[in-house]
């Protein structure tokens, strides 16, 4: 890392406020994007306080809806953006793009890169990138105060890896390794997006506690949100995405597996890890039903491992009653708006999956 790399975060929800402060506090000359002009106008000014595990104050840079001036000369662009918006920012950067940048989703969700790529060349992106994704957020945060993220856990790994993979990934995890300590790189795009913990702990949660969110009932989302029966269920949901993953020859954890690498959580059952977890002891449920936390990982999670699994033969009997549960309750039909088989191509990536089984190993996890 250099001092004063310029970096660019795209996004101002918790995320990218959080990202935003953190890395204004490492040195770096932060440009933060927001979609539309009233996104901006909610900062009084550029002056941040992080709380939490890191503390601190921090002054943005910059802070636009315009995406030229914010990744113009970034050297690293980190998108924060709820996944399901990757392709209304993916178009907007296509054209602003530059030779040699390296633009990370974090998190890619499930097939992040594939979606991505595809938007990007749509839009006629010509410059040479290194494109990559993360399988988390680097950070357990939230910002329910304009301006005062609050970071509650500095994850203890993060999984990475480029599009390309091999080489480009190494290449990538030591760039993020500037900014991060926990980066470790993946063995490919598909151990990243398979590892999409957020369909699990997401989306199910909500719909077996809707009336509180509706009611807009101040509740902890992971410990009263949670309970046995909730985690039960979350764990046969979880059982179908490792078995679809591993059809592509992606060997993933399974939840509980995560949350021990994670977060160094403990307990014999999912339920017991999660009320475990330090990082999820204070974070709140949604007080809206049009949350993240369903259009998200619905589209871009439980979709496309649902759709993966009709490729490989893998059933998904859970993940598909949520996603048919979800459109049923939001008369909206997630699987046509999803990552499906219309925007992406899952034989291609089937044989991807395949070739990748008979590559040498390397020293990449």
């Amino acid at each position: 890392m250099s001092a004063g790399d310029k970096i660019a975060v795209i996004s101002t929800g918790n995320g990218g406020q959080a990202l935003a402060a953190y890395l204004s506090m490492r040195g770096c000359e932060v440009a933060l994007y927001a979609r539309d002009r009233e996104r901006v106008e909610m900062f009084k000014d550029n002056k941040f306080t992080l709380g939490g595990v890191v503390e601190g104050e921090a002054l943005i840079s910059l802070i636009s809806n315009d995406m030229r001036e914010v990744v113009t000369g970034a050297r690293l662009v980190m998108v924060t953006t709820p996944a399901q918006y990757h392709h209304v920012v993916g178009a907007a950067m296509a054209p602003h793009l530059e030779d040699g940048q390296v633009v990370v989703l974090n998190p890619g969700r499930t097939f992040g890169t594939y979606a991505f790529k595809k938007t990007l060349e749509d839009n006629g992106c010509g410059a040479k990138i290194l494109l990559g994704e993360t399988d988390t957020f680097v950070f357990t945060c939230r910002s329910a105060t304009i301006g005062r993220p609050i970071i509650y856990k500095v994850k203890n790994t993060v999984r990475a890896a480029a599009h390309e993979g091999g080489a480009m990934t190494l290449r990538l995890a030591g760039v993020l390794s500037e900014y991060f300590g926990s980066i470790v790189p993946a063995k490919s795009v598909l151990h990243t997006g398979f590892s999409n913990i957020g369909m699990i702990f997401h989306p199910m949660p909500i719909l077996m506690n809707i009336t509180r969110v509706e009611a807009k009932e101040d509740y902890l989302f992971y410990i009263d949100g949670i309970s046995p029966l909730v985690a039960g269920m979350l764990e046969k949901m979880d059982a179908e995405r490792v078995a679809v993953a591993r059809s592509f020859g992606a060997d993933v954890e399974d939840a509980g597996g995560w949350l021990r690498e994670c977060y160094g959580s403990r307990g014999d059952t999912l339920y017991e890890m999660i009320q475990n977890t330090d990082a999820y002891a204070n974070v709140l449920a949604p007080t809206d039903i049009d949350t993240r936390y369903i259009f998200e990982d619905i589209l871009t999670g439980c979709v496309p491992v649902s759709c993966a699994g009709l490729r490989s033969g893998v059933e998904t009997q859970v993940i598909d009653a949520v996603i048919k549960w979800a459109s049923t309750l939001y008369d909206i039909d997630f699987r046509a708006n999803g990552r499906n088989g219309d925007m992406l191509d899952f034989g291609e990536i089937y044989e991807m999956a395949w070739r990748l089984r008979t590559e040498e190993p390397t020293t990449i996890r």
